[in-house]
């Protein structure tokens, strides 16, 4: 017996998809969604992805299927009147590559009928470039404990997980984000018991501006204790951030500096900061493991239906060896350690 056609969906988020330029080739950073309206169990059995040109060519093609690598991804069984999100997992492409649009096929199989499905859908991804011109938010040698790649943990925020669901998020503010912690000559984090704020070299290093703005909002309320309430969620959606600055750069793209030190932050609501301007300092509030300064360009203000939007960052150095490279302008992901120049 043949399925509804509305029996099984998928989608894509969000709804604009951008093709990021990193070092390593052209990166997608964005989700599937896929529903499952039935009364029985499906599960994702091959995902295949066909990479065309302009002119319709194929000139690509990737699969993962049960021969094993299907078991990358972690959310690939549908309950019942169930959704699942899957993070793309075709996310880099070779720089010459030139292509113009995927065709993604899902295969499903039933659990108790053994019956597959087909779902397909085409995407053209858009290349975006911020309007705002970035430097780096801060002053000292950093390392990019997390960034966005992959497997990040900003990558994998699983919006349609039920407690993210309860508190109203339906959305990846942090889809481009980046963890910066300061480092010593060695590139060491933290010096004596982790546990002690005071013991990480970042812990009250300066906060910059990384571009003129207008601060939209902040919050400097919260104790550098690496908590917050999630309860507080439902009344105040930005909580997680512990102490921040938004900076607002026009053109639809805002700058969110998070989890400053305590009493640190040094701008007020409504006032207009000039690139290099000092905003606060690092610290530890909010949703914090440990001091270091989270970093996001976005699209809104808020938390639960923003995205993020890729960013790039101008003249600073990467430190590879002996000889760092001068970066003129240029994408950082997780692993970097960073200089100003």
């Amino acid at each position: 017996m043949p399925l509804p056609t509305d029996a099984l969906q998928i989608t894509s988020r969000p709804s604009k998809i951008y093709r990021e330029h990193s070092r390593l080739g052209q990166a997608l950073n964005f989700d599937f969604i896929v529903e499952n309206s039935t009364d029985e169990t499906w599960a994702i059995t091959v995902i295949e992805v066909s990479v065309l040109a302009a002119s319709g060519q194929l000139i690509a093609r990737k699969e993962i299927n049960e021969s094993g690598s299907i078991q990358t991804i972690p959310n690939r069984e549908l309950t019942a009147h169930s959704s699942a999100l899957v993070f793309n997992p075709f996310f880099l492409f070779d720089h010459q590559l030139e292509f113009q649009t995927l065709r993604y096929k899902f295969t499903l199989t039933s659990a108790t009928t053994e019956q597959t499905a087909t779902l397909e859908t085409v995407l053209t991804p858009e290349t975006y470039q911020p309007q705002v011109s970035l430097r780096l938010p801060v002053k000292q040698r950093a390392i990019i404990w997390d960034g966005h790649d992959f497997y990040s943990h900003h990558r994998r925020f699983n919006y349609l997980h039920p407690m993210l669901q309860s508190m109203g998020f339906q959305a990846n503010f942090q889809r481009y984000g980046y963890d910066f912690v300061p480092v010593n000559e060695h590139g060491e984090m933290v010096h004596g018991e982790t546990e002690n704020n005071a013991n990480w070299f970042g812990f009250g290093a300066t906060v910059v501006a990384p571009a003129g703005g207008r601060v939209a909002d902040l919050f400097e309320g919260m104790p550098d204790d690496r908590q917050f309430d999630p309860q507080e969620v439902a009344r105040r959606e930005m909580t997680l951030f512990g102490n921040y600055v938004v900076l607002d750069h026009d053109h639809g793209e805002y700058s969110c500096l998070a989890h400053l030190k305590q009493g640190s932050v040094q701008v007020q609501l409504g006032q207009t900061v000039q690139p290099g301007q000092p905003l606060g300092q690092i610290g530890a509030s909010g949703s914090s493991l440990f001091p270091h300064l989270h970093y996001e360009l976005r699209n809104g203000l808020g938390a639960k239906t923003v995205e993020g939007l890729p960013s790039y960052f101008h003249g600073f150095r990467r430190v590879v060896g002996a000889k760092p490279i001068e970066v003129e302008v240029g994408p950082i992901d997780t692993g970097d350690i960073l200089d100003v120049a």
